[in-house]
């Protein structure tokens, strides 16, 4: 474990609200639910762990959203700059190991090497999937610069010359309202996230607190594209539909009686910078939960037939907009607002518990595809992409995609694979080419 050897002097410590998405977090973390997830880049070489802690000091300035640490008010959590020295981590046998803030200095994310990787992992606190992705860029290329593989500072990438945008911080949800002020009277509420039944979830033997096991399947781009475009999906929906068909046979495994059938719940995020360009670096995403009822499934179309209409009814404006207007309603509610934050976060642990978990029987977060500058992808060979541990589902499933390749990460915290192995064993029925490694 190596630490930078100063810290940035203190002046008047600037402190972050937390955003709308942020704000369940501080209550939901535990050792079980980390809320942490992770990206990781493989160089060519190895890893000059001295310069690269040099890198992570060089680029600190320019995200100070990111140093921050956890403080609790009366009435809400918020983020309070960290002037605290920097800490490399070695890497783990297990990704998304709970954040401690003693071992950490009190930072939310930490970076990791190993051989020739740089994995970097955020407490969902502090970023989304898009965010964290634009600060391992900026490491990366930093790290690449100072060791005198690039040139000069790539274009397309977060400069740590330039100053920070205040958007980046700014609650990004709360903009979006602004921005849509002159229509969100015509809005319909349509959130229909808590529903009186309760889905499928998956039972199994767990493994021991703290292990998390990881299966990737890598896949070629031409190969999967061809094989949604064939199914009329995108690749997210080819493999959600994939991933639904695994649980409905685990279920018709699990539960011989047919009365007794859930349906089955998969949540997909849905970064809204592809609706709204703002250049959010915090959480931006909301996230849709299509239901499948088995017993109206016969065969793997009539998934994809649901699903493919459900995501172009609710992948749109206007559904969107719905669920940001009532997340935030919910958030600036006066009466929420001037509630002690101790009876926030267990009313926000009795939902998330009683409600808003029950709804969705596995995940699937696509980041899509990741490109770099051409000068970069020389010096880069592999990307990859990690859910945390998925106590509620046992199962969860990342995904992402660079150069020719999507890399289908699965991570499960239960000792069997039925999802992973029906999920792999379909693609190459439909005619991939699989390649699997495993942690």
């Amino acid at each position: 474990m190596k630490t930078s050897e100063n810290k940035i002097p203190a002046k008047n410590r600037p402190w972050y609200r937390l955003d709308t998405s942020a704000k369940i977090y501080p209550a939901l973390e535990s050792p079980e639910n980390t809320n942490v997830f992770r990206f990781s880049m493989t160089l060519n070489e190895d890893i000059d762990e001295a310069l690269l802690l040099k890198a992570m000091n060089a680029v600190r300035p320019r995200f100070p959203y990111f140093h921050v640490r956890l403080r609790t008010g009366f009435f809400w959590h918020y983020l309070e700059q960290n002037d605290n020295p920097l800490i490399l981590w070695p890497e783990s046998p297990f990704p998304c190991e709970r954040l401690y803030s003693l071992y950490n200095n009190d930072f939310l994310y930490r970076v990791r090497v190993y051989r020739k990787r740089i994995a970097v992992e955020f407490f969902h606190i502090l970023t989304d999937g898009s965010g964290g992705m634009e600060y391992l860029k900026t490491l990366v290329a930093q790290y690449l610069l100072m060791q005198g593989k690039l040139s000069t500072f790539p274009e397309g990438i977060i400069n740590p010359a330039d100053t920070p945008d205040p958007r980046e911080y700014e609650d990004a949800f709360m903009r979006v309202l602004e921005i849509e002020k002159d229509r969100i009277k015509g809005i319909p509420r349509q959130r229909t996230l808590f529903q009186p039944d309760p889905v499928f979830k998956i039972r199994g033997k767990l493994l021991p607190l703290g292990v998390f096991q990881i299966i990737n399947g890598t896949v070629s781009v031409a190969e999967l594209k061809d094989i949604a475009k064939k199914h009329g999906l995108t690749v997210t929906e080819l493999l959600a539909a994939l991933y639904v068909e695994a649980l409905l046979h685990v279920q018709f495994r699990q539960q011989p009686n047919p009365r007794k059938y859930r349906p089955v719940g998969m949540e997909i995020p849905v970064n809204m910078r592809t609706l709204y360009p703002i250049p959010a670096m915090g959480n931006f995403a909301l996230f849709v939960v299509p239901r499948f009822d088995p017993r109206i499934i016969t065969d793997f179309a009539d998934i994809a037939e649901i699903l493919k209409s459900y995501m172009k009814q609710h992948i749109c404006k206007e559904h969107l907009l719905s669920m940001a207007i009532d997340n935030c309603a919910l958030s600036e509610n006066l009466f929420i607002r001037h509630t002690p934050v101790f009876i926030k976060d267990l009313v926000i642990r009795y939902l998330s518990q009683t409600q808003g978990h029950a709804q969705f029987s596995g995940t699937i977060s696509n980041l899509g595809a990741v490109r770099l500058p051409q000068e970069m992808e020389e010096q880069v060979a592999d990307m990859a992409f990690m859910l945390g541990p998925p106590t509620q589902t046992l199962t969860s499933c990342a995904v992402l995609g660079y150069k020719d390749e999507i890399r289908i990460n699965f991570g499960r915290v239960s000792k069997d694979t039925p999802v992973e192995r029906h999920l792999f064993r379909r693609l190459v029925e439909l005619g991939a080419h699989v390649r699997l490694t495993s942690n």
